[in-house]
């Protein structure tokens, strides 16, 4: 009589576990903004039949970058030029519009993390965007992805180029220039080798691992433990936020504060600055194939970024 409750307990489990899991993939988030778009799509242009689309997981895979991106999954009108003033997730993507620069990447070459970075491969909202814990390199959103302009524009770093479509990174290199970083910080990408402080010529490709071992987050006012969020504290206030244990009662432990100075900079320019050391890849690391590189004439001028 036990082992047959037992054994109808342990079915009825087993059974409602199942439902459990089916009802949550035929009501998985991505396939209520896929079917949305799909009948905004279907509005837009007069064809109703295209409201009965069938939902599924959309995947841009690319072999030569080695990525699998699955955001258009729920991102469906990101090259539709008809969506521009829809929200997200079904809006145009910025600058595509018109043969707007994003219009020359194209996203069946491209994907999307090569630029955002994150999770290219999770549909679920809290997987994807914002914070999201664990993740070798956090997703970047506006001004953060400007960021990743130099993994194939290697000639962005140079002074006297300006371009104002990642405006943010302009003004950061201009800060670094004028404040004179490379006179401390060894920065390849501007032809510097100073010893006196650390190396940055690599920053933007450490993982968050790599980050939080070297980096003490006890000062950090905000409670993500990220690498952007450290370096925009830091720029505004470092010696709050690394201001050493010079009395600690162990010797072994004391530790020097910063000399960096405090440059009273503003919440904008510390965002720039931010952006700008995240800039700083190590092509090595990156391993973007030469044939995603900007069409110039010759790239030898900036081997020295290599």
């Amino acid at each position: 009589m036990v082992k047959h409750i037992v054994f109808g307990i342990s079915g009825f489990l087993i059974v409602l576990q199942l439902g459990i899991f089916v009802y949550k993939e035929e009501t998985a988030e991505w396939k209520g903004y896929q079917a949305t778009y799909y009948k905004k799509l279907a509005e837009v242009t007069g064809n109703p039949e295209i409201a009965n689309n069938p939902i599924k997981v959309k995947q841009i895979w690319d072999k030569n970058l080695n990525r699998a991106d699955r955001c258009t999954t729920c991102h469906a009108g990101i090259d539709n030029p008809a969506f521009e003033n829809e929200p997200q997730p079904y809006t145009t993507h910025p600058n595509f519009k018109d043969s707007g620069y994003i219009s020359k990447h194209a996203f069946e070459k491209f994907g999307c993390t090569i630029c955002h970075e994150g999770n290219g491969q999770a549909v679920t909202v809290a997987a994807t965007h914002g914070v999201v814990k664990h993740l070798d390199r956090q997703p970047l959103s506006t001004p953060y992805v400007q960021a990743s302009c130099t993994k194939c524009h290697y000639e962005l770093h140079v002074k006297e180029i300006n371009w104002p479509e990642a405006d943010v990174l302009m003004k950061g290199k201009d800060l670094a220039y004028e404040l004179g970083c490379g006179a401390c910080h060894a920065i390849r990408q501007f032809g510097t080798n100073a010893p006196l402080a650390p190396e940055l010529s690599n920053m933007g490709s450490k993982t968050e691992l790599a980050f939080t071992l070297v980096h003490d987050f006890a000062h950090i006012e905000s409670e993500d433990h990220i690498t952007r969020v450290w370096e925009y504290e830091h720029f505004l206030d470092p010696q709050k936020i690394v201001p050493g244990t010079p009395d600690a009662p162990d010797p072994k432990d004391r530790t020097s504060p910063t000399i960096m100075p405090n440059y009273d900079l503003t919440e904008e320019e510390a965002v720039a600055l931010t952006v700008f050391v995240l800039s700083l890849r190590d092509p090595e690391v990156e391993n973007i194939p030469a044939q995603y590189f900007p069409k110039i004439p010759s790239h030898k001028g900036f081997f020295q970024y290599r």
